[in-house]
């Protein structure tokens, strides 16, 4: 029994290194080729171009030594021969360029002189260049001569307008001075006076303070002899048509104190000749009556203060038309 164990022992065992060689030998096997090469500057040394790159394009490990660091004497004075020759260089620009002298130069006039059109100037001859230097372009140099050109030409035209301006006005003058004035109307002295009475009724009076916003309704303008007037235009402009006065002496009235004015009547007249169409004026001043009645509530009297009727109006017409 003993030498069986140990032969069993003994199998497992090399058994065991089998398996242990066939490992590391497989191993082996599967590993590239390149690191089975142990140094790495054969590896390096077979990648390198001619130049001493390898593929990834890093070069031979060069070692400076530190003699080689260390500047020579002779080397030492080329480099300081060199800098001092720059500096010389540099010197001598900047004294020709940045040259600073004792005696300042004479400052250039920029005073700007217009030339003038005359070309015996000598003046401008003498100060041409100097203005050539100020400017930059030839057009600048010759846009003074043309303004002075221009300024020139200016005055004449403005005179010759003006005076062709007065020479206008003086023919307008003339002409208004000997046209003949529109003459007049001359209507000459009262021929015939028409009269309308409007009168309050029996036991009442007429109040300013109604018959102010009538005689405003009706055109009527307070004018002249402090009296009611009604002109040809409806914003009392223009000559007279009718006026209206008050009956109670003396006949006038106060527009500032309507609100207190109070009378027994008013009367409308109209001068014969008149201005205008006399049947016309007639007409209005007839309906001006009968307007002021009705608003204030009361009548319309003939001159002989009668009451109005229509063969009143005709004989009115008829005198009317013997002065037409």
């Amino acid at each position: 029994m003993e030498n069986l164990q140990l032969v069993l022992l003994f199998l497992g065992a090399i058994a065991i290194i089998a398996v242990l060689v066939h490992g590391f030998w497989s191993i082996r096997k599967q590993q590239p080729k390149g690191y089975k090469q142990s140094p790495m500057t054969d590896i390096n040394r077979d990648r390198r171009d001619a130049d001493g790159f390898d593929n990834d394009g890093i070069g031979e490990v060069r070692v400076v030594k530190a003699a080689a660091v260390e500047s020579s004497p002779a080397s030492e004075a080329t480099t300081n021969s060199r800098k001092s020759d720059d500096t010389a260089a540099f010197a001598g620009a900047s004294t020709s360029t940045f040259e600073l002298s004792q005696t300042p130069a004479e400052k250039i006039s920029k005073t700007r002189v217009e030339p003038s059109l005359s070309s015996n100037n000598t003046d401008i001859d003498e100060q041409t260049p100097v203005q050539e230097s100020l400017f930059a372009t030839d057009e600048t140099v010759t846009a003074p001569a043309k303004t002075a050109t221009q300024q020139s030409n200016h005055p004449a035209q403005e005179q010759a307008q003006v005076s062709h301006q007065t020479a206008e006005a003086q023919q307008q003058v003339t002409a208004e001075a000997v046209a003949e004035p529109e003459p007049a109307e001359e209507l000459g002295e009262p021929q015939d006076v028409l009269v309308l009475h409007v009168v309050a009724k029996e036991g009442e009076e007429l109040h300013g303070a109604e018959l102010l916003p009538c005689l405003l309704t009706l055109n009527f303008k307070f004018g002249d002899m402090n009296i009611f007037h009604r002109h040809e235009d409806n914003a009392g402009t223009g000559k007279v048509l009718f006026s209206m006065a008050n009956m109670v002496k003396p006949g006038v009235f106060d527009p500032d104190n309507m609100e207190q004015f109070t009378t027994q009547g008013v009367v409308l007249f109209m001068t014969l000749p008149c201005h205008g169409d006399a049947l016309m004026n007639f007409s209005i001043m007839l309906n001006s009556a009968h307007q002021i009645a009705d608003d204030l509530g009361g009548e319309v009297l003939d001159g002989g203060r009668e009451l109005w009727q229509e063969s009143t109006k005709q004989n009115y017409i008829q005198r009317i038309r013997a002065l037409v």
